[in-house]
């Protein structure tokens, strides 16, 4: 690994969930299609990819950012993943608290970075061939931080703490995560065209261990209508197969287990979100 200081955009408090006792995790290279064990200290991460120049200085203000929030986050999801320690339906700062994580870890990933470049890499053809003179030399890393801590943070963290939220606990089946572990699910009327993201009809699937998976409701869906419901082989192979479909360049699961067996793999993913999913996609409802 390089000496240079390595910002990790999948937390790793949240990758230790899928780790063994010598915190190693098995990483899935979608590029080579390879699965090594690897330490979780040097895996999902990239040098200085929270580090912004802002007026010609360099600022890590996002990464202490992310480290708080992941701090505070940390004991209500071991407790989540934890039944004898579980509370639920969850206190409402407990709720808040893990609704600003899922945001956020939504919002920080680099393939939200690519929806950025991709924006602007279009923008030509849009303005007739030539680029705007205000997007001239336009800061990507910059927007990306600006768009995690600007108001689509405590309004995404909002909305999805206003919805129903469903724990899942498989007994058989072993659950897989991903460089992208917060997944927007779809409906039956999604296509192509559908919008992606926070509000997707099919709600929000994030699995929080390879046991234990959270699935929020989409828009409309009320936190009276909270449950847990026991995991079955069939909803377990829905929820990886969104998370190998939305996956960027890794997946990642516990060495001891196997769920991404009879899974074809995709290539890395790149530029803008679109839906891409084989048969008929998941409820916005989990089955049992």
């Amino acid at each position: 690994m390089s000496k240079s200081k390595k910002h990790h955009y999948v937390p790793q408090m949240y990758l230790r969930n899928f780790a063994d006792a010598d915190n190693r995790t098995q990483v899935v290279r979608l590029a080579t299609k390879r699965s090594t064990a690897e330490r979780i200290n040097t895996i999902a991460a990239t040098n200085h990819f929270h580090r912004l120049t802002v007026g010609g200085e360099q600022s890590l203000h996002l990464e202490d950012a992310a480290t708080a929030l992941e701090g505070r986050a940390a004991k209500p999801l071991l407790r989540l993943i934890n039944p004898r320690e579980r509370m639920w339906p969850l206190p409402d700062e407990e709720r808040m608290t893990l609704a600003f994580f899922v945001t956020f870890q939504y919002l920080r990933v680099p393939v939200k970075r690519d929806m950025f470049s991709s924006l602007v890499a279009q923008l030509p053809d849009i303005f007739g061939g030539r680029l705007p003179e205000e997007f001239e030399g336009v800061n990507i890393p910059l927007m990306h931080g600006t768009s995690m801590v600007g108001p689509s943070l405590p309004e995404g963290a909002g909305e999805l703490c206003d919805r129903a939220w469903t724990l899942v606990d498989f007994k058989l089946k072993r659950l897989a995560t991903s460089d992208v572990p917060v997944v927007p699910l779809p409906d039956e009327h999604t296509t192509e065209r559908t919008a992606a993201g926070l509000r997707s009809a099919g709600g929000l699937y994030f699995p929080l261990s390879p046991r234990t998976a959270l699935f929020i409701g989409p828009p409309g869906t009320h936190p009276r209508d909270d449950q847990i419901l026991p995991g079955s082989t069939r909803l377990a192979r829905l929820f990886t197969a969104a998370t190998v479909r939305w996956a960027r360049d890794c997946l990642f699961h516990h060495p001891d287990d196997d769920p991404l067996r009879g899974l074809d793999l995709p290539e890395p993913r790149r530029g803008e979100v679109r839906w891409e999913y084989m048969g008929r996609p998941p409820r916005s409802q989990p089955e049992e």
